[in-house]
């Protein structure tokens, strides 16, 4: 186990103890054999203390629990500065890992790369299809959609050295965080298999006001646009417009979307349309 590198897995929560144990329950069955788990607790009505003591008997736990919420930048932020691995792998409280994901992205890992990510399996009432990734994701792909999701495999003195997550943003924040280790860093690599379940199938209470998430994708755009060509800043208002219901139909896709991101936004639109209803 000493020759593993430690990897912390950080997993923040706000009121959701029906759903937590699903996460940690995925943390304390990976096969990688050196994890410690860092849950931050961000101002929930009722500690989980609790909760994730039930875990300590099977591998290092940290709890760390904030009385009043700070919200999600600040919790992931907290679990980064408390963890004690080499590798940082967040994972949100209504998610879970497959049992191999820890080890596949360690194996995978390679310093040439910001960091390593992976497929993810979207898990939808009516299905679960695999939303599949580059091999390869450049910062010319980053700047004109977040292809990484929300998590990855990262070294915590990378994370440091960018400053981690940007609390003065109300949304986007991971997206921001990759673009700015993509550019210190280098291009992020994927693995092509579906190591992460992300749950969509449930009206859980997050973290991230949703009031604030326009607010917060515009500041978001405003910090990252002079990096952006022409082709990206218009895909990047589309998706402003789509966000605020202003997208009247197929003439403003083929307007503002470039030819190559058509056929994703026709498949999003058909995914959101029959596994919502």
């Amino acid at each position: 186990m000493s020759e593993l590198p430690l990897v912390s897995a950080i997993v923040t929560t706000h009121n959701r103890a029906d759903l937590l144990p699903r996460a940690l329950d995925s943390v304390a069955v990976q096969s990688y054999e050196n994890i410690e788990l860092v849950v931050v607790d961000d101002g929930s009505d009722d500690p989980f203390r609790s909760i994730v003591a039930k875990y300590e008997d099977i591998l290092p736990v940290r709890y760390l629990r904030n009385e009043q919420a700070h919200g999600a930048c600040r919790a992931r932020n907290q679990g980064i500065e408390a963890a004690s691995g080499i590798f940082v792998a967040g994972l949100d409280d209504d998610d879970a890992w497959t049992e191999d994901r820890i080890e596949k992205l360690v194996k995978a890992y390679d310093d040439d790369f910001a960091f390593v990510t992976s497929d993810v399996q979207m898990m939808y009432e009516k299905g679960a299809p695999v939303w599949g990734k580059p091999k390869v994701i450049s910062l010319e792909k980053l700047l004109y959609s977040n292809y990484v999701g929300n998590q990855g495999l990262i070294k915590k003195e990378r994370l440091l050295k960018v400053g981690g997550f940007d609390e003065s943003l109300d949304a986007a924040q991971d997206y921001d965080l990759w673009i700015r280790l993509c550019e210190r860093f280098g291009p992020i690599k994927n693995v092509q298999q579906p190591l992460q379940k992300v749950y969509l199938d449930h009206d859980g209470e997050r973290i991230t006001n949703p009031k604030d998430q326009l607010r917060g994708y515009l500041a978001f755009y405003q910090k990252h646009k002079k990096k952006m060509n022409r082709s990206q800043r218009k895909y990047q208002l589309y998706n402003i417009r789509k966000a605020t219901g202003k997208v009247s139909g197929l003439s403003e896709l083929l307007g503002w979307v470039p030819p190559h991101r058509w056929w994703k936004e026709i498949k999003s639109w058909i995914l959101k349309t029959f596994m919502s209803k």
